[in-house]
């Protein structure tokens, strides 16, 4: 007789998104970063995720497109989450709307203050399939 598989509780949500800011070690710059993971742990490779950027400082929008995962490039056997990480440099200290798409019709809209010392979140939607942690 076969045992029932243990299937995992589903996640809230797909994505998680650091955000944060950060000094370069070696310019010595200010910027600040986004840290895009999987809440998913995968056991055997970590994986990267596929991100595009579009940023108009202008506008202060800053836009990604989570596309999904891609493979690694070398095959030793390592896990984690998969990942992707942005810096932004030439950021100003006001309101940014940070807008993020899945293929398909999953976007999400965020309103972001950005002041010297940190970064809040002014509107963020009620239904959104990623999770945004300032650190």
């Amino acid at each position: 007789m076969r045992t029932k598989q243990v299937r995992p509780e589903p996640k809230e949500f797909e994505y998680e998104l650091y955000i944060s800011k950060e000094t370069d070690k070696i310019t010595g710059k200010d910027f600040i970063l986004f840290d895009f993971r999987t809440t998913k742990i995968f056991e055997y490779f970590i994986y990267r995720i596929n991100v595009f950027e579009k940023i108009n400082s202008e506008k202060k929008e800053i836009n990604f497109r989570v596309e999904g995962l891609s493979a690694p490039k070398i095959s030793l056997s390592n896990p984690g989450y998969a990942n992707f990480q942005y810096r932004l440099y030439d950021f100003r200290n006001t309101e940014y709307d940070l807008k993020l798409t899945k293929p398909g019709i999953e976007k999400n809209n965020f309103k972001l203050k950005i002041t010297k010392n940190n970064i809040k979140i002014l509107k963020q939607p009620s239904n959104r399939f990623i999770k945004i942690i300032l650190d």
